[in-house]
């Protein structure tokens, strides 16, 4: 396998790669011949050359969880349940598996881009229409009050002052902007920022409530794929934790393997260490009893995934109108600020 250093694969590759080669396998074509397949329908570029890689690992090893683990675009729990889908037989149900899991992945991410762009896009037209107006609008009525004898003052000075400012050191702002920019990437893909934004964001109740039914709905998504993959308890508490990469919930996983151990009972386990309460704690002891514990997972799973879809909208439904308002209010000061003063001057003149 070629050394060459590669992007991990995107949720939505890793759907497409487990969808399609579940089904396959499923359908009884081996591996080698699905991802000769799978080449074939490739656009090129790199997913051909990678797919290429991995056929040539498979005719040679017939394996092709070895064929994934040398890839190196994996993630680390795909490559332990393919390990796992060899071991057991069950390589065809562990992809479909992993494709019902990146399916719910996609649909929690849409959700959360969805939540945090509109927002983002709406505080941007603000920007941008405050900054027009205090650059280029502001001066067109100081010119006209210049014309009429009189003068701005008060705040509508103080806007114009500010428009000066900016339009002769715009430089400094696009500096300021860009700062901006790499600090919201920064926030968003180093395991730090994650930490530090989730550190603000915590201190609003809502927030807090979303990321943790999202992190429970992917933790419960997760140990159903894996339970019903063929990996024990233990196992499949240790790659869901993972998968959810949440440190606080983490903290609740070892508690869950702490109680595991000591009752051997995953049902109680889940519901002392505070991963699910109240009646998901209870479906789970159930599910635990009559043997169904990874039906009840996927109940739960998309349940809290609904919760949060839901709690997500509802925010958008409070901020946007709320953006809306700030921005009538701004705009409405600062054009009252030089209109009711021109006014007067044009009604003294008459």
């Amino acid at each position: 396998m070629s050394e060459k250093s590669r992007k991990k694969l995107t949720s939505e590759e890793l759907y497409a790669f487990s969808d399609e080669m579940g089904m396959m396998i499923s359908s009884g074509v081996s591996a080698i011949q699905g991802l000769t397949m799978m080449i074939d329908e490739s656009e090129g570029g790199e997913e051909k050359e990678l797919l290429t890689e991995m056929e040539q690992v498979v005719g040679e090893t017939g394996s092709l969880s070895k064929a994934i683990e040398g890839a190196g675009v994996f993630p680390d729990y795909f490559v332990e349940m393919a390990k796992m889908g060899e071991q057991t037989g069950k390589m065809d149900s562990v992809l479909i598996n992993l494709a019902a899991h990146y399916s719910r992945e996609m649909a929690i991410s849409n959700a959360i881009r969805s939540a945090v762009t509109y927002p983002l896009m709406m505080v941007a037209m603000m920007l941008v229409i405050i900054i027009v107006l205090v650059t280029e609008i502001m001066p067109v009525f100081d010119r006209v009050f210049k014309q009429l004898g009189g003068t701005m003052d008060g705040l509508s000075a103080g806007f114009l002052t500010v428009g000066k400012f900016m339009k002769s050191n715009g430089v400094l702002f696009l500096i300021l902007l860009a700062a901006i920019v790499i600090y919201l990437i920064v926030i968003n893909k180093t395991a730090w920022g994650k930490e530090h934004r989730n550190g603000i964001l915590y201190k609003s109740p809502r927030f807090k409530s979303i990321h943790s039914k999202i992190a429970t709905s992917r933790f419960a998504s997760a140990m159903a794929m894996t339970l019903s993959s063929g990996m024990d308890v233990m196992q499949s508490l240790d790659v869901s934790g993972r998968i959810v990469d949440a440190p606080e919930f983490e903290q609740k996983v070892e508690k869950c393997k702490d109680s595991f151990a000591d009752t051997m009972d995953i049902g109680k386990a889940f519901s002392m260490s505070g991963i699910f309460g109240g009646l998901y704690g209870r479906m789970a002891i159930l599910g635990a009893k009559t043997g169904n514990m990874e039906t009840v997972l996927e109940k739960v799973a998309t349940t809290y995934q609904q919760e949060a879809d839901e709690e997500i909208n509802d925010l958008i439904a409070v901020v946007e109108p709320t953006l809306v308002i700030i921005l009538s209010v701004i705009v409405g000061i600062i054009l009252l600020s030089v209109m009711l003063p021109l006014l007067n001057i044009m009604s003294g003149m008459i």
